[in-house]
């Protein structure tokens, strides 16, 4: 008689598996003190000495910061308002300047979610994806086990915009203190940050394609066309890398 005697599972997966929601959220939570979390630290450093320079409350700066969690499209926002604009130009230059997020939301909600995710909890996460959470999850999530996905990129996401509310109180608060030149220089670490490690986390042709196309393009459409130059990179190299990928892959 041929016995069999290997394990149904190994000892990690079986310990992986028995672990708690709770458990992997606190896992999540461990990330808030790395070098990507601190550089954005920096920069809603930067942006809560912005909002104070601006004249907005500092109320009104961590209700700005939670609700519409990117600093380019709040920058865009306060400056509409200072600059008297409509309050329907002010609308749809937001949400261009956040339309960057959706390709970013559609990559990463299928490393996050599995058969029993409910959708509500897709929907928040959704909210609070941005690029410093998004590079983060494209890197660890493929790692774990599926049911420890949603409550580790949410202990990372949603207590890094919470942390970060705190972050722009301090900023706001300290404003006075902080020479304009360091302000500058600490709202100016997160596209630094981002030109260094995204492409540790383009996986795909497609994705390094469009970083090199954005880099190439983003100078170009901003000399000829500043206003659009934003949108126009996104479409046109955006569109150039999956066209090519998509071509790639179907010769393969």
């Amino acid at each position: 008689m041929v016995t069999n005697n290997m394990p149904d599972a190994s000892p990690a997966v079986a310990v992986d598996e028995c672990q708690s929601g709770w458990y992997w959220y606190r896992r999540g939570m461990r990330n808030l003190l790395s070098t990507p979390a601190i550089v954005l630290y920096f920069s809603y450093l930067g942006f809560g000495s912005f909002t104070y320079e601006s004249g907005v409350s500092v109320y009104l700066s961590m209700f700005m910061t939670l609700t519409t969690w990117a600093i380019p499209s709040n920058v865009i926002l306060i400056g509409g308002i200072l600059s008297g604009s409509s309050l329907l130009a002010i609308f749809v230059a937001v949400a261009l300047a956040s339309v960057r997020m959706m390709p970013m939301v559609v990559s990463i909600i299928p490393e996050i979610r599995d058969e029993k995710t409910p959708t509500w909890k897709l929907v928040l996460l959704a909210h609070f994806t941005a690029i410093t959470s998004w590079v983060f999850g494209m890197k660890e999530l493929p790692s774990l086990p599926p049911h420890a996905r949603v409550p580790f990129f949410g202990g990372f996401a949603v207590s890094l915009a919470v942390l970060s509310v705190g972050i722009v109180a301090l900023g706001h608060g300290v404003a006075g203190a902080v020479p304009l030149e360091v302000a500058a220089a600490l709202f100016l670490m997160t596209p630094l940050y981002f030109i260094l490690t995204l492409p540790s986390a383009a996986r795909l042709l497609s994705d390094k394609l469009a970083l090199v196309f954005g880099f190439i393009l983003g100078p170009l459409f901003a000399l000829v066309l500043p206003e659009m130059g934003l949108v126009l990179t996104g479409l046109v190299g955006g569109l150039g890398a999956y066209a090519i990928g998509y071509y790639r892959r179907k010769r393969a």
